[in-house]
């Protein structure tokens, strides 16, 4: 690392009050539990400094990339040579407003926040209890399950300006769409956001949240390392029962599986790489176009040095 490079960094974290890391391993960051370090490792506290850090990084010769809970991302082993904004600390407790709405940052995990606003009498994230995701990258990419998502509550977005501002933005249908929103399509940083609920009551709450985790937990392989779903469904089929038909269930690539609960999990059984979790990605999907004569859309963001 040139010494030009290192003060940019050390310099643009101690302007904008941040934690820096050099080198930092992504695979204690990803869910996968996969990939080589990152240039600079970043974690503001705060949405101020978040939105000031943005800034400052956009000026410097490295990409930028924003990283939450890691539950969709599979890092290279090489690691990637990119200065990585982490939201982990980017959280505090979140703020319950008038008229059934609740504000949080970025960093808040989901499946809290959901069982916060159901303790606070407040319907309508019951869907999201289990999801394995921060606030900020689930509004990011829409993210939902049991036929809900995000993009039903959430009304408003701070994101970080290009000059170091916190901005509000009002939200509505049209940036959202399955699996993405108007900060994935224009590569915003989400510092935070307002969400709109409804008065219910706690106890109905939490019955159709324990039914949501059951069901989460007899089909999803949750209790090993995983990026989530790796291919988006067709418009006419489950990728997980296709691959199920096709007997690739508990195929394998070192310790990388493609699960026997899940066929749209690949899961790490232990000491799995990125190379055996790509490679059998791959493979899968290789095998998914020849049998529909259409490749699957890759669900999970791989991370990779851009050429």
């Amino acid at each position: 690392m040139v010494a030009v490079e290192r003060g940019f960094y050390e310099a643009a974290a101690e302007r904008a009050g941040v934690r820096a890391l050099a080198e930092e391993p992504l695979a204690r960051h990803t869910t996968m539990r996969v990939g080589g370090p990152a240039q600079w490792f970043f974690l503001p506290g705060t949405p101020e400094s978040a939105a000031r850090l943005w800034a400052e990084l956009r000026r410097g010769p490295l990409p930028v990339r924003i990283l939450g809970w890691g539950s969709n991302v599979v890092a290279v082993d090489a690691g990637v040579r990119a200065a990585v904004i982490c939201t982990d600390e980017l959280r505090r407790d979140p703020e319950l407003l008038p008229g059934a709405r609740i504000a949080a940052w970025a960093g808040v995990p989901v499946p809290g926040l959901a069982r916060w606003a159901a303790a606070q009498g407040l319907s309508g994230l019951e869907f999201a209890e289990g999801i394995p995701a921060q606030l900020g990258g689930a509004v990011r990419m829409n993210a939902g399950a049991n036929r809900s998502s995000f993009s039903e509550v959430t009304e408003l977005a701070l994101v970080a300006g290009d000059d170091g501002r916190v901005i509000e933005r009002a939200l509505g249908p049209a940036d959202f769409a399955y699996r993405e929103s108007f900060a994935s399509r224009e590569k915003l940083f989400v510092l935070g956001a307002r969400l709109r609920l409804a008065p219910g009551d706690p106890a109905e709450i939490r019955a159709r949240m324990s039914a949501f985790r059951g069901r989460r937990r007899a089909t999803q392989p949750i209790q090993l390392p995983s990026a989530g779903c790796v291919f988006a469904n067709y418009a006419d089929q489950s990728v997980g029962a296709l691959v199920e038909r096709l007997g690739l269930k508990g195929r394998r690539r070192g310790d990388a599986e493609v699960s026997t609960l899940h066929g749209n999990f690949i899961v790490n059984r232990g000491q799995a790489s990125a190379a055996d979790v790509l490679g059998l990605l791959e493979e899968i999907r290789t095998a998914l176009a020849q049998a529909t004569g259409q490749a699957p859309r890759i669900e999970v963001e791989i991370w990779r040095d851009e050429p």
